[in-house]
């Protein structure tokens, strides 16, 4: 099913533009610089509470570290996304390699840095000097995870799309994913999911054999939709809550506008529809089926479509 929905996407926004092409994007954690000859990453790392706890540990963790009472959240910057401003994102999924064996529920709200181009961290800063995006995904982790196995993150496509819909994006800038651990009370479990990290130098006291596995560096996967060059570019409009929850979806335009909005369902049926002016509008989508969905805002001289996500 995760390879059929873009597919059926592709398909349905034919019918608007024969310039839309899919692509897909492969980005990984890159070296920020080398320490006594040893490639080291800052582009991955991990807060306890509000500070950066290590950024060029072996390892990661985000989740509820029960007996000490931290929220651990940990943060994945890609560079050089070569993503179109404004593009459609199909499909987002994170790839990491469990760094232990674990079962304990981890709780986790998973949301990006909301800039233009994330700047590379250091070790002095807080979380909260980190502006947040309005969309988040939750991924509750409850499966057992094996040491050194691949493990896949839920669709983060809504995140990625709220970033590429910025009026300042532009291909090649980076991006900044944080995984958000939740306060689940004092307790002896171990609540928060450790994966490899860019270093992950294996220590053979833990079983490992001491070498940097490459392979095992988180791994960003991008599916997206772009239009053809032969088509008008425009400046972005901003959609959100996407995922939106049974109640008002919101759409802000770059510019004053006139014209005609509409929602449609997956096999291109229009659910909603509604005349607009101004610069903003709204949909209510509570009487919704949970599904994917496609905005498609035109006036009358540039079509723009979004995909939406009702839960």
């Amino acid at each position: 099913m995760k390879k059929l929905l873009p597919v059926l996407a592709i398909v349905v926004l034919s019918v608007w533009s024969n310039n839309l092409q899919s692509q897909e994007l492969i980005l990984t954690i890159k070296e920020t610089h080398l320490d006594g000859g040893v490639s080291v990453s800052f582009d991955d790392g991990e807060y306890e509470n509000d500070s950066i706890d290590k950024l060029d540990d072996d390892d990661l963790d985000m989740g509820w570290e029960g007996d000490d009472l931290n929220i651990m959240t940990t943060f994945t910057r890609f560079r050089d996304v070569t993503i179109p401003q404004g593009a459609i994102i199909n499909s987002a999924v994170l790839e990491i390699y469990a760094h232990e064996d674990e079962y304990d529920e981890a709780i986790v709200t998973v949301f990006a840095e909301a800039t233009d181009s994330s700047a590379m961290f250091t070790e002095t800063e807080a979380l909260a000097d980190r502006m947040h995006t309005a969309t988040t995904v939750p991924w509750v982790i409850s499966d057992q995870w094996t040491m050194w196995q691949p493990y896949s993150s839920p669709d983060l496509s809504s995140i990625i799309q709220e970033i590429v819909d910025r009026p300042g994006w532009k291909s090649g800038n980076a991006l900044t994913l944080f995984f958000q651990g939740q306060d689940q009370g004092a307790s002896l479990l171990d609540q928060a999911r450790d994966f490899e990290s860019f270093e992950n130098i294996e220590d053979p006291d833990d079983g490992g054999d001491g070498l940097h596995h490459p392979e095992r560096v988180p791994k960003l996967t991008i599916n997206y939709t772009t239009v053809g060059m032969n088509e008008v570019r425009q400046p972005s409009m901003m959609v959100y809550p996407n995922p939106v929850s049974g109640g008002t979806l919101k759409v802000e335009l770059p510019q004053v506008a006139e014209g005609q909005a509409s929602l449609h369902s997956i096999d291109g049926k229009v659910v909603l529809s509604q005349a607009f002016s101004g610069m903003d509008f709204s949909f209510d989508v509570s009487a919704l089926s949970k599904g994917v969905y496609f905005l498609k805002v035109s006036d009358g001289l540039v079509d723009k479509t979004r995909r939406v996500i009702v839960e």
